[in-house]
């Protein structure tokens, strides 16, 4: 895939609030905290199984699901639900643990999912948020993180340490403008799909923006949002989407920065033949194609994100 084979679509005058994306579920129910996630659909994820395989690089978190899925005995394979992985500022307490909070929403029967919790983990106490409790349900302790699990009243269940199940109750409703505008326009039917919020990972607080990112990715630029979804077949090559969010000056500047990512995920043999598409906005820019494993494993490298075997 070369410049000249890439479908370029520039409609810089319009702005992404007008294309009124719709924003996932996942992603409008997102911590405040949040500076990177991983959502995958309930069936997809647990296949082989491949969620469990993405958090290898996050011990505590594999060990914290893993855990809820044995004890509660939850046969995912036909939900059409999500679970989420978001991973947030950690508290200057738990140095050496990755700050981290799992969602498991959208499912067709809540309630059977919140009868399982109770039926498989003791009670420790409440959560108070919103003037209202929320009993907490112990998964693990690996000292000073206490892991529980807390329903939240909206269907969803969520895993992670009571300091940030806490910083659940400080949630807008709504995800921020660039997030929301990056997420809305990867495809809600891809089977896995994530951000990285680059702004808050410059902070030295929290963990480092990863390298190529850091050193490329304009100023500016608020969120990348990106989504993965398999073909039928190895040869129908895995649908690959990209998003960018951020300032009009940013994005213009980003523009450089998607051909040269797009250059080097097309450079490794073996490209499907549909042509790529950039589509440019005032606040977004986006990219749509179709990659072989190879370049699917290189494009999430370059994203600092652990490989994702699609097929």
């Amino acid at each position: 895939m070369t410049f000249a084979r890439t479908l370029v679509l520039c409609l810089a005058v319009l702005g992404c609030g007008h294309r009124r994306p719709a924003v996932p579920e996942w992603v409008l129910s997102a911590p405040p905290a949040a500076v990177m996630a991983i959502s995958c659909r309930a069936g997809w994820a647990l296949e082989q199984p491949r969620l469990l395989s993405l958090l290898e690089p996050f011990p505590l978190a594999r060990q914290s699901l893993d855990l809820f899925l044995q004890r509660a005995r939850l046969d995912l394979r036909q939900e059409t639900g999500r679970v989420t992985v978001f991973f947030i500022r950690s508290e200057p307490a738990q140095a050496g643990h990755q700050g981290f909070l799992i969602q498991l929403g959208s499912f067709r029967d809540p309630g059977r999912l919140q009868v399982a919790v109770a039926n498989a983990f003791p009670v420790e106490g409440a959560l108070s948020m919103n003037n209202r409790d929320f009993p907490l349900f112990v998964i693990t302790d690996a000292q000073p993180v206490r892991i529980r699990a807390m329903a939240d009243g909206e269907g969803r269940i969520w895993l992670g340490d009571v300091a940030a199940l806490a910083g659940l109750g400080s949630r807008p409703g709504y995800a921020p403008p660039a997030l929301a505008a990056s997420s809305g326009w990867i495809s809600g039917a891809a089977a896995v799909q994530g951000f990285i919020r680059p702004q808050e990972l410059r902070d030295d607080t929290v963990p480092r923006l990863p390298g190529d990112l850091a050193r490329d990715l304009p100023r500016g630029i608020e969120s990348v949002s990106w989504g993965l979804s398999p073909g039928a077949a190895p040869e129908a090559g895995i649908g690959f989407e990209l998003a960018l969010a951020g300032s009009p000056e940013a994005v213009e500047r980003a523009s450089s920065w998607v051909h040269r990512f797009l250059e080097a995920a097309s450079a490794v043999p073996g490209a499907p033949g549909a042509t790529p598409e950039i589509l440019q906005e005032s606040r977004c820019i986006g990219l749509r194609c179709r990659l072989t494993q190879d370049q699917v494993d290189l494009a999430m490298a370059k994203l600092d994100q652990p490989p994702i075997r699609c097929q």
